[in-house]
């Protein structure tokens, strides 16, 4: 049987062991307004039938990020080998072959690069070098358009978790047709770490009143995926 008393001298002396430095001054209001809702937590776990602890792991800005992540790594282009043709080349030395052809003849070029035999060679080196540009750009407004609904979510205080950049990221995606992005798990890692967000882990208790709700919730949904199959034929 739980013992109230019991719980407060134990509670008292965790108090003391983790702030020993504390001294005892006239309570502020902050301090009433604590102990009020520590209070209403307390009774709660008191007359709960049943809890249950649920961790979450949401995300949020870090103004003191750090940058020593051992999966992450800088992505650069230029440490890539691009095959083309049989033949390797860096992406900036593909930019530089297409800058020079601009200003150039073709015989000028292959005399300053002595693999390039064909036009149709040249040819298929600007075409990459231009859908490499598209793609960039379009990888651009993906990490744009999830930074600011981010910014929103956070605003509204939404929690964000990982599935939900890439449930944004991926949608994103599709809209511009940039087929084949799947916002891997180096991407969302490459994301976070631009912009400084992190992991944040909440504790949260869940009393068995808290849990019928939830019940009450999945069986709302179950019910209205079940409505929703016999509408989605008639839409386009």
């Amino acid at each position: 049987m739980i013992n109230v008393n019991n719980i407060l001298y134990l509670f008292d002396n965790l108090v003391c062991r983790k702030y020993p430095s504390s001294s005892h001054t006239e309570p502020s209001s902050q301090d009433h307004e604590l102990a009020d809702q520590l209070f209403q937590l307390f009774d709660q776990l008191l007359n709960a039938a049943e809890l249950q602890v649920d961790n979450i792991v949401t995300l949020d800005f870090n103004t003191y990020y750090n940058d020593d992540d051992d999966e992450y790594q800088e992505e650069n282009m230029n440490t890539t080998s691009f095959n083309i043709d049989g033949i390797k080349y860096s992406y900036d030395t593909m930019c530089a072959i297409v800058e020079y052809s601009k200003s150039h003849t073709f015989s000028s070029l292959r005399n300053r690069y002595k693999r390039i035999k064909s036009k149709q060679h040249l040819h298929r080196i600007r075409q990459y070098v231009k859908d490499q540009g598209t793609k960039f750009h379009k990888l651009q407004r993906i990490d744009e358009f999830v930074y600011a609904e981010l910014i929103r979510a956070r605003e509204s205080y939404i929690p964000v978790h990982d599935f939900d950049i890439k449930r944004l990221a991926i949608a994103k995606a599709r809209e511009i047709n940039l087929n084949g992005f799947t916002a891997s798990h180096h991407w969302i890692l490459n994301f976070k770490h631009l912009h400084h967000i992190s992991s944040r882990k909440i504790t949260k208790l869940v009393t068995r009143h808290h849990l019928e709700d939830r019940d009450k919730i999945l069986n709302s949904a179950e019910n209205f995926v079940t409505t929703v199959k016999y509408m989605i034929p008639k839409y386009t």
